[in-house]
């Protein structure tokens, strides 16, 4: 069974508890031949809840697309970041690895490299507005039909709240769960 303390609670990052038993009950959903593709990894925090919800259902592929360079509000903050080094660390350390593929690079260079229909997309990457439409625009037509979009920020920043307003409500490829 999935205990988030165990598994993911000691690896830096601000998805909850409650998030992260979120994420992994929608990875033991997908379909087998589907994939995960998460956008900004950082740490692996997330990462993992994916791959353990993955390893617990069909055991799809988990995308794990980041530059690793820090948001640019890390960068403001602290400089030039790297978490690579530390991210690969924690997913080994998880046991989740043989699932998970590390994609370093921006979520817009990393469409080319998923082939299989995506049925689990998390968005965490940048946090303002023109980032995440361009997530979505280049993301959300490769989402299988009955795929899932998670958010996280959604509610709390500018950024993903305006695009979960405006780009998901309105977007021709996203119709509201009932």
């Amino acid at each position: 069974m999935f205990d988030f303390s165990n598994v993911a609670g000691h690896i830096d990052g601000w998805l909850t508890k409650r998030e992260g038993r979120l994420l992994y009950d929608a990875a033991r959903k997908v379909p087998t031949g589907h994939v995960i593709v998460e956008i900004g990894s950082w740490k692996g925090r997330s990462t993992v809840c994916l791959a353990e919800g993955s390893k617990d259902g069909n055991r799809v592929r988990v995308y794990a697309v980041d530059p690793h360079q820090g948001s640019h509000e890390h960068q403001r903050l602290y400089g030039p970041t790297d978490t690579y080094q530390e991210f690969q660390r924690n997913i080994s350390v998880s046991g989740s690895g043989d699932l998970v593929e590390p994609v370093r690079a921006p979520s817009v260079e990393a469409v080319p490299r998923v082939s299989n229909p995506v049925s689990l997309l998390f968005l965490d990457g940048a946090h303002n507005y023109r980032a995440i439409k361009k997530d979505l625009d280049v993301w959300l037509p490769r989402l299988a039909d009955g795929g899932r979009v998670a958010v996280h920020d959604s509610w709390q920043l500018l950024g993903p709240s305006l695009a979960t307003a405006c780009l998901l409500l309105f977007s021709p490829h996203v119709k509201c769960a009932q």
